[in-house]
């Protein structure tokens, strides 16, 4: 399963080019060794050229195809790891298994907008993924983080869409980083959602609100954002209310912690347990 793991994340461009550097080292490494090896064993440096052509040719050339390869074979291999794991009664009980259930949805029915680069992307999964670690499985601390996180887009969306409206078009890159980073929390929420009615068997609901509706208003908030961003004229952010039942201050604060670990270069481990301690606080 590790090993398959492994071999699944190459499917991503960063992590084939991270390999790449890593096999070329490594390469190298055993290149120089070979040329010691000889050097010591009497056999002198007259056979430099044949070294390297062994080292590059034959052993990291073909290497180094075979990783390009990972990236039509890897998808596949985590598609049948997600599909596995998804069965275990320990899905959400470690780190490996939790970020193959938050990678599920994420490629299945979370849609980004145009405005969202790949680190938005990355973003939305981190954050997921350490909340639902936090969590332990506890689908109670699960619903509750997914809530506040709903009442700080609620609060988020209304007010960028003021905002936007307010300003003139010169200013319209002044939104940009607010924006992606409401885009983010909105798909992290959607990832939280379908955790938490996975792990409790049932639709998230809070007051009046079902699980169903929540999705749809994320969705309405992700299309939304593309307007936000990129439109001169902003129209009027018109969804009804969700009149959640969290503290202003709380869904505040929730929004100031995410906007905090969107803007920071990953791994941003203080400013990411920031959020997660803000979204999970008092729960314990």
């Amino acid at each position: 399963m590790t090993l398959r793991r492994l071999l699944s994340n190459l499917g991503d461009a960063e992590a084939r080019r991270r390999a790449a550097r890593t096999l070329a080292v490594l390469c190298a490494i055993g290149y120089a060794l070979t040329i010691v090896v000889m050097a010591g064993s009497g056999a002198g440096l007259r056979r430099w050229f044949f070294a390297l052509l062994v080292w590059g040719a034959l052993i990291y050339t073909p290497l180094h195809i075979l990783l390009e390869a990972f990236q039509t074979i890897a998808p596949t291999i985590r598609q049948r790891l997600i599909a596995q794991t998804a069965t275990r009664a320990d899905r959400y009980g470690s780190r490996a298994a939790i970020e193959l259930m938050v990678d599920g949805p994420l490629g299945r029915g979370v849609i980004m907008p145009r405005i969202a680069t790949p680190a938005q992307h990355a973003k939305a999964r981190e954050g997921a993924v350490a909340v639902l670690e936090r969590a332990h499985g506890d689908s109670a601390e699960v619903r509750t983080a997914a809530v506040r996180c709903l009442a700080a887009i609620e609060r988020w969306v209304t007010h960028l869409a003021s905002w936007s409206a307010a300003q003139a078009a010169g200013n319209i890159q002044a939104r940009w980083a607010d924006v992606r980073a409401l885009v983010s929390l909105a798909a992290a929420t959607e990832l939280l959602i379908a955790a938490y009615e996975d792990g409790a068997g049932s639709q998230l609901s809070t007051g009046s609100l079902d699980g169903s509706a929540a999705t749809a208003y994320l969705e309405a908030c992700l299309d939304f954002c593309d307007q936000l961003a990129l439109d001169v004229d902003v129209v009027p952010w018109t969804e009804p209310g969700l009149r959640l039942n969290v503290d202003p201050s709380l869904r505040d604060q929730t929004r100031d912690a995410w906007k905090a670990f969107s803007e920071t270069p990953s791994p941003a481990l203080e400013a990411r347990k920031a959020f997660v301690d803000m979204v999970l606080a008092g729960t314990a």
